[in-house]
């Protein structure tokens, strides 16, 4: 204790610290006071003004959520005529508003800085009184986004403009409300990159029939996302087909646009000979990504066996799927009630994680992703092909194996012995041959197992990014700034952690009180 007081006792400020005097050391004395004002508030005025002109905003989010993604930049440089954004803004923006009035702002800004083809324009005016803007909006299909106000005891209703118009010569593109600032950045790179290009890269989706109905479409969300960047395609196969589309008998064909292709392993689906054999030849120079099942499931939970086809097609990229169901304690909650009322439970067949291979691309503004009834999906490296594991579950999973159980309030606690990590996605590649892509779930993108908090489309839309256009969409998406759970630590860390912040900042205070009142006491003795 003697040693840490003698410490404290020669902390000193240095003298030459206590003597600096700014005023001499300028030679500002020779000069009056008022002078010295004037000239200090005009280099504050004049190097205000030329920082503003600058961009010294520094991003230090996890995944660069307030910065444009590398490959908005690089597509807006490559843009060959010029391209204009128009933002109508209603001066009647409540004041909750303005906070995400400024955010717009400052990415559209960013676009105008990363080309020279890029111009930004502000049109701010009342709705009231600027009669021939207003109606200008309304022509390019800017419309009133009514606004709900409430102060005190009063409601009131404010219908206010926020629209984007984006031009390119002769093709125009309108976002009629540009508040969603979380999907700003892929709303205008996905209008740009439209407007730009004569035509979209095909995505070809085999395994899930079409749907006319899109409010029963499985695959509804991932094509109303993904269609803005890429045509979309569903493969009609012999199993699918209507009765028109069976006359013509003519081989089965993945057409050579495609540049990607996706194959859902669906319980009710069953690949013939010839479509894996085509699905082969297409993977020798496209690519394709697999969301598949070791343990298929139907509608009714009924465990089934694999599509072997599927599965031994697979083996041939180094890829092994495993015939077993993954369980985390990192799940999702699903819903039991019923009659009214909710009871949410812990599902741990649905897992979610967020361990993903470090420095990809594919990952950008990707927080977490969730495998519903997920299978192990190992490497094996074979046929000269090089497999790397993508994403993981938790160190907190286990598997099922030969015996299934699905209810929740039934699945028994697993032992310590149980616990490891499976990967349950991988990609594998092989030189002169497109990329693989194997996902243990089948359900990955579906509409109805889409969770609120994981980010499974934006994963893939990230790798079609990649795959689909030859990385010139990666990485575009949300810029929501996502939560990412803290690292799995033992319970020892979690208690030493735990006490440690119960004890330190109060022992720090209490140690600076004693030797404020031994100060006090050598003062008075």
């Amino acid at each position: 204790m003697k040693r840490f007081i003698d410490f404290f006792k020669h902390i000193q400020v240095p003298k030459t610290f206590a003597r600096l005097n700014f005023v001499e050391m300028f030679g500002l004395d020779r000069y009056k006071t008022s002078a010295v004002i004037v000239v200090s508030i005009a280099i504050f005025l004049a190097s205000n003004t030329i920082l503003s002109l600058i961009s010294l905003r520094l991003d230090l989010s996890k995944g660069k959520a307030y910065t444009l993604s590398d490959s908005t930049k690089k597509m807006v440089k490559e843009i060959d005529k010029a391209v204009s954004l128009t933002l109508y803004s209603s001066k009647n923006l409540p004041p909750r508003l303005q906070p995400l009035k400024r955010e717009v702002l400052d990415i559209l800004r960013e676009y105008e800085r990363s080309s020279g083809k890029v111009t930004l324009s502000i049109i701010e005016f009342n709705p009231d009184e600027d009669v021939d803007i207003t109606t200008e909006a309304q022509d390019l299909g800017i419309t009133a986004v009514p606004i709900r106000e409430q102060a005190q005891s009063e409601v009131s209703l404010t219908e206010i403009y926020f629209g984007l118009a984006i031009v390119y010569g002769d093709v125009k593109n309108v976002l009629p409300q540009s508040l969603d600032v979380e999907n700003l950045e892929y709303n205008v790179t996905s209008a740009i990159y439209q407007m730009t290009r004569e035509s979209l890269p095909k995505v070809a989706i085999m395994g899930i029939p079409d749907s006319i109905n899109p409010q029963q479409d499985t695959l509804g969300i991932f094509k109303q996302v993904a269609g803005r960047l890429f045509d979309i395609q569903v493969i009609t196969t012999p199993q699918f087909a209507t009765e028109e589309e069976q006359v013509d008998e003519e081989p089965f064909v993945i057409e050579p646009d495609v540049k990607t292709l996706l194959v859902i392993d669906s319980p009710n689906t069953e690949f013939t000979p010839q479509e894996l054999a085509e699905i082969d030849r297409f993977a020798k120079t496209g690519n394709v990504i697999f969301m598949l099942n070791g343990v298929p499931l139907d509608d009714n939970l009924t465990t089934g066996d694999p599509e072997a086809g599927l599965i031994e097609l697979v083996k041939k990229y180094g890829i092994s799927v495993e015939k077993n169901l993954i369980l985390s304690g990192r799940s999702e909650f699903v819903n039991l009630g019923g009659g009214g009322f909710s009871l949410l439970v812990p599902y741990p067949l649905w897992i979610w994680t967020s361990d993903f291979v470090p420095e990809s691309s594919m990952f950008t503004g990707v927080g977490r992703v969730t495998f519903p009834w997920a299978s192990e999906v190992k490497p094996q490296e074979r046929n000269g092909y090089k497999v790397q594991e993508l994403i993981s579950s938790g160190k907190e999973s286990w598997e099922q194996k030969d015996s299934f159980v699905l209810d929740p309030q039934q699945i028994p606690e697993p032992a310590q012995s149980d616990l490891k990590v499976f990967p349950v996605a991988v990609e594998s590649t092989k030189k002169d041959a497109g990329k693989i892509m194997a996902i243990g779930s089948s359900r990955f993108i579906l509409s109805n197992y889409l969770s609120r908090d994981s980010q499974n489309v934006e994963f893939i839309l990230n790798v079609l990014g990649d795959y689909a256009s030859d990385g010139a969409l990666s990485g575009i998406s949300s810029r929501a700034v996502n939560l990412y759970p803290l690292p799995e630590l033992p319970e020892s860390i979690q208690e030493f952690y735990k006490y440690a912040n119960i004890i330190v900042l109060p022992g720090i205070f209490s140690l600076y009180g004693m030797w404020r009142l031994w100060k006090r006491n050598q003062t008075r003795g």
